[in-house]
């Protein structure tokens, strides 16, 4: 029985009588469902009796047994006769929810994808769950796996030919079965041809960029040309191939294209190839990478650089007086390494090059030997002049004493002198030095 579902129970008892004395019973395990009888029935002539009762079976009523039990009672004028019927087993199934697919909805001939069908609510377990699996109209190998009251069927789908397919799939258990069913589009779409002419190709020549698919399934392939930067050419269904044409300048070196296939814009799928335009051209020097003039002070590190641009990458030769010099090396900068450097780039399609001028600052000998000798010159007038001062100071003051000493002996002793050899009230001496 299924799950929730309105059934009728009947017991029919044969060859009966007489009936108005007859009761029977119907009963689901210990639990009396109905019981009937027949005061009505007249007559006592044998006749058969059906009994009938409708039952709606819950999750607990499952395992359990059904019964019909009667009773004949003749007394007090006879026996009282009881009998039952032989006990059936009520199974309860319940499956109330539809089955759900999980498989792309596109599938790419001559490839494998997974289809599962899963059911939930499965009762009484989910391992009573039977499942089909088909794809187009094929059955598949399955493995059922539960988890609960949940049952999955996986399987794998895979087709040689194009088309639409339909995936069913039909769960039963027990009386109650449920089924779903989901198209699947088998396409065919070959991976596109991306064509760049003249690749590599010499700076200022003519570039044409072909986008082009093969047969697809279904028909209506979308192709879009693209670069790095944006949309180049969009290509309607059906039409002719996407193409871009340029002129090849060092910009373009390494400039990559995409090629992109889709069956449409209502189905997402996208196939793409790349390429990368090859662009040669000759050595170009510039200030950024060979700067036309160093200033390097004597005695320091320094390194001689200078890079050139081109396709393929440029040989750089420097030279000075004619004789090779180290790029890229740090030395210990000399005054004889002032001068003007020859650097030339070439590669297989041109040269160019470039003089760089090296000055190289240092200290100058001679002014510092002349303020050396200026400074010494200064010190020596300093030191004589200042000889001479402390010289005439001194013989002024040995005079004074001398002064001193004889104007004491000619007998004025009252008489002062002072420090600077001038006496008060007496004639001004001369004195010479």
């Amino acid at each position: 029985m299924e799950l929730g579902q309105a059934y009728n129970l009947t017991c029919r008892v044969l060859n009966v009588a007489p009936v108005r004395h007859l009761t029977v019973t119907l009963r689901l395990g210990g639990r009396t469902l109905h019981t009937e009888t027949f005061p009505n029935h007249t007559g006592d002539a044998a006749d058969d009796v059906t009994v009938t009762h409708e039952i709606t079976p819950r999750r607990r009523d499952h395992g359990q047994e059904v019964t019909c039990h009667t009773a004949l009672d003749l007394r007090p004028h006879g026996r009282h006769f009881e009998n039952s019927s032989s006990a059936v087993e009520l199974r309860v199934y319940a499956l109330p929810e539809e089955p759900q697919l999980q498989t792309p909805h596109y599938l790419e001939v001559g490839t494998e994808a997974p289809a599962r069908c899963t059911v939930a609510g499965v009762f009484p377990a989910a391992g009573e769950a039977r499942f089909t699996l088909s794809f187009g109209g094929e059955s598949l190998n399955f493995t059922v796996t539960t988890s609960g009251d949940m049952a999955t069927a996986q399987g794998e789908v895979w087709t040689p030919a194009p088309g639409w397919r339909e995936l069913n799939c039909t769960v039963s258990v027990g009386p109650v079965s449920r089924s779903a069913g989901q198209s699947v589009l088998v396409y065919s779409l070959p991976e596109p041809v991306l064509e760049v002419t003249e690749s590599p190709t010499r700076v200022n020549s003519s570039v044409t960029v072909t986008c082009r698919s093969s047969e697809a399934d279904p028909r209506g392939v979308l192709l879009q040309l693209r670069d790095a930067k944006q949309l180049r050419v969009p290509s309607a269904p059906a039409q002719a191939p996407a193409q871009y044409q340029l002129t090849a300048g060092e910009e373009d070196n390494g400039r990559e294209f995409t090629c992109e296939a889709s069956l449409g814009s209502h189905i997402s799928i996208v196939k793409r190839t790349s390429a990368r335009l090859t662009v040669f051209y000759g050595p170009r020097i510039d200030d950024s990478g060979c700067p036309r003039e160093w200033t390097w002070q004597e005695g320091t590190e320094q390194t001689f650089t200078c890079l050139a641009w081109g396709n393929p990458a440029p040989a750089v030769v420097c030279t000075k007086d004619g004789v090779s010099i180290s790029i890229g090396v740090q030395w210990r900068v000399r005054r004889e390494d002032a001068g003007t450097y020859h650097c030339e780039a070439s590669n297989a399609h041109s040269s160019a090059s470039r003089d760089v001028t090296v000055l190289v600052e240092y200290p100058n000998v001679l002014l510092w030997v002349l303020v050396a000798l200026a400074g010494a010159g200064a010190l020596t007038g300093l030191a004589v002049g200042y000889y001479m001062y402390y010289r005439s100071t001194r013989i002024r003051k040995y005079r004074l004493k001398q002064e001193q000493a004889k104007l004491a002996k000619q007998g004025k002793p009252d008489e002062q002198t002072s420090l600077n050899g001038a006496a008060q009230n007496t004639p001004e001496v001369e004195h010479s030095v």
